[in-house]
């Protein structure tokens, strides 16, 4: 009968998903606290900051991973830099070139139209601290599309060749802890 009891139980228990895995590395202090675009940010160069890394990877765990590895070790894997599966680095290249992608189109202009624009004169008749406060915010927004597009493409490279050495090509910074 007891045995009998477990079963049920266990089956009336949500089966583990990435959204646990997230708020274990969270738990374990692998994560910055979300605070905006601190603590998810794409750098230069195309990298993105090592929570985002994180976040991403966690949300591509799959029912694979969890099968094999369970929460815990989805968690500790991820928060050790260690490989899941060739399967799981692809999707969290797919993820975050899709997620670039979504932001880039956030824009009204393209990167491309960006720079025309500043290559255009200011105009007669515009006051030079509106001109010059137009220009800065044109750069701005320049910078931060060249960085998610680079971001996409190394993300999309990752996501078509990966590798059992994925964290030698990731897309983002990882910050390996060491003992000592």
């Amino acid at each position: 009968r007891e045995a009998e009891r477990r079963g049920s139980e266990r089956e009336r228990d949500p089966p583990p998903s990435s959204l646990q895995v997230l708020q274990g590395l969270d738990r374990l202090g692998y994560l910055q606290p979300a605070d905006g675009l601190g603590s998810s940010a794409v750098l230069s160069g195309g990298y993105c900051e090592d929570s985002l890394g994180r976040r991403v990877q966690a949300l591509a765990v799959g029912p694979a991973e969890l099968e094999q590895f369970g929460v815990s070790g989805c968690v500790i894997n991820i928060g050790e830099a260690v490989s899941l599966s060739s399967d799981h680095e692809r999707r969290v290249g797919e993820v975050l070139a899709t997620a670039c992608d979504l932001l880039l189109a956030e824009f009204a202009t393209s990167l491309e139209q960006d720079l025309w624009l500043l290559q255009q004169p200011a105009g007669g008749g515009v006051d030079p601290w509106v001109a010059a406060r137009r220009q800065q915010a044109l750069h701005a927004r320049v910078s931060r599309k060249r960085c998610l597009d680079d971001c996409r493409a190394r993300a999309t490279d990752f996501a078509q060749r990966p590798t059992a050495m994925a964290t030698l090509r990731r897309p983002w910074k990882a910050n390996i802890r060491t003992s000592g």
